[in-house]
């Protein structure tokens, strides 16, 4: 885990580990989740191509969040930047009249 600067306290360390592992494991998971049905609705493929494509980036982007949320030195920039583009992409989602 990336500390820049001066060491944390130990609750602050560990007030920033939980909130890493909620921004990888769970954020991660639902904007993967999201982009995939985004992609999946944009693309002017057949469905089942647009299903696979989504497939893929999901498979590509949860790993990238959940590496950066642990590589990162400041984890509640890349929260709020995790958390707005999931703001934006569920808008995006239930607007084109998605459902769960």
């Amino acid at each position: 885990m990336v500390l820049a600067g001066k060491p944390l306290s130990g609750h602050t360390q560990r007030y920033d580990t939980i909130l890493r592992f909620v921004v990888a494991l769970p954020g991660g998971y639902i904007l993967s989740a999201l982009g995939a049905v985004c992609l999946a609705f944009g693309l002017p493929l057949s469905k089942a191509d647009n299903a696979m494509a989504g497939i893929l980036l999901g498979l590509l982007l949860w790993p990238v969040v959940f590496i950066a949320s642990f590589g990162v030195a400041n984890i509640r920039r890349l929260a709020v930047i995790a958390g707005v583009l999931t703001f934006v992409l569920a808008a995006f989602v239930f607007r084109r009249g998605w459902y769960p």
